[in-house]
């Protein structure tokens, strides 16, 4: 799984850089098979004026099916990368589950197992 994390507006130093890194890995840990590319984009909308203006997106390249794309809004960056990581992971594994029911033949890549109250979350 070949991981880009592009920082826009945001400076986020190389500690920070490799909890994002660390975070993701984990967050697919049991999916990466299927998954080609992850990129992740952090940006602040407004600049230094503060509010709940952190963006995030997480767009997951996927073999055989179409690109999963999520952004989410926070005040904090860690915040940000959490939920958003964590709803592409939900998402991702929502589609292959739906694949595999449309093709019954179809083996997931290290089935995940999903815990609806499962929080992984990262601090800065």
């Amino acid at each position: 799984m070949e991981l880009t994390i592009t920082d826009l507006n945001v400076d986020i130093n190389s500690e920070n850089m490799s909890l994002i890194r660390e975070k993701t890995r984990k967050v697919f840990n049991k999916v990466c098979g299927n998954i080609q590319k992850v990129t992740i984009t952090i940006n602040d909308i407004n600049g230094p004026k503060g509010g709940k203006d952190k963006l995030c997106k997480v767009v997951l390249f996927v073999r055989g099916m179409p690109d999963i794309v999520v952004t989410d809004n926070q005040s904090s960056v860690s915040s940000a990368v959490n939920v958003a990581l964590s709803r592409a992971r939900v998402t991702l594994i929502k589609k292959l589950k739906r694949k595999q029911k449309n093709m019954p033949n179809l083996a997931l890549k290290g089935e995940p197992e999903v815990h609806q109250n499962e929080k992984a979350s990262i601090t800065f």
